[in-house]
């Protein structure tokens, strides 16, 4: 048996993701409850992908034109460090060294941080390819980081170059920026393939509520702005997204049950 759920995420920076996706109910819990509740968070975080992951987390953290946007890159002198760490030139092996550099990083840049009395939030990817031919490139970090740290994060890192920039995205939205990230960072066996800091905020969800019509596609709620839409068809998974002003947001409710806002 399926049935189909719908999910909202609300972001701090207004901009809002809604989710229909399906729950396969074979088998349950003696109540119907317990094992229910474990397939829909289970069904939902097998579909969602890294990029959705981070811009959630970018969204509810960071604000454009405001927090920033660094790459970090690697000076050949910091290359040849990163080798003379691996012990070989091997390319899996360069990119773990290179997360070592970054975890370094990260490390004097807390400490920078506290020592100023400055918070620090940051979310950071290591990369070693072209995210749209997936070629191999020198390896390098981006970063995004609160504007308040943004100049000790350039400070801190001592292996090349890095430059700082405000953050874009139409709406606020820095969705597009968080798929590029993640474009670039190559999946390594074991690994992660993002770090956020532990300062980081997950965003207000709401419950599953049960969708009335499974196959009907999503909606902007009155008084928002539409951003993007998946594709939509008869038995998949939807998502949309929109932004939120102000005035129209609260806080999520939980609800146990009946039709979709």
């Amino acid at each position: 048996m399926v049935e189909w759920y719908i999910r909202e995420y609300q972001c701090a920076n207004g901009v809002c993701e809604k989710t229909k996706f399906p729950v396969f109910r074979d088998a349950m819990d003696r109540d119907g409850t317990r094992r229910h509740r474990r397939t829909v968070n289970r069904a939902e975080k097998l579909t969602a992908e890294s990029a959705r992951e981070v811009a959630l987390l970018m969204n509810n953290n960071f604000t454009a034109g405001q927090d920033c946007y660094l790459t970090l890159d690697y000076s050949q002198e910091g290359i040849d460090r990163l080798i003379m760490r691996a012990g070989t030139d091997g390319r899996d092996e360069i990119y773990i060294s290179a997360e070592k550099e970054a975890e370094n990083y990260m490390k004097r840049l807390r400490r920078a941080c506290r020592a100023a009395g400055v918070e620090l939030k940051s979310i950071y990817v290591t990369s070693d390819m072209d995210g749209e031919s997936f070629e191999p490139v020198r390896v390098h970090h981006h970063l995004v980081v609160n504007r308040e740290a943004a100049v000790l994060a350039e400070s801190c890192w001592k292996a090349g170059g890095a430059k700082a920039k405000s953050l874009y995205g139409p709406h606020g939205d820095l969705t597009e920026l968080a798929r590029y990230m993640i474009a670039q960072a190559r999946p390594m066996p074991g690994r992660h393939r993002y770090h956020p800091s532990r300062t980081l905020e997950k965003p207000e969800r709401s419950e599953p509520i049960l969708a009335r019509s499974p196959d009907a596609p999503l909606r902007v709620p009155a008084g928002c702005e539409f951003i993007w839409r998946s594709e939509t068809s008869a038995g998949r998974a939807q998502t949309i997204r929109y932004y939120r002003p102000p005035e129209k947001r609260r806080k999520a409710r939980k609800r146990k049950g009946g039709d979709h806002p």
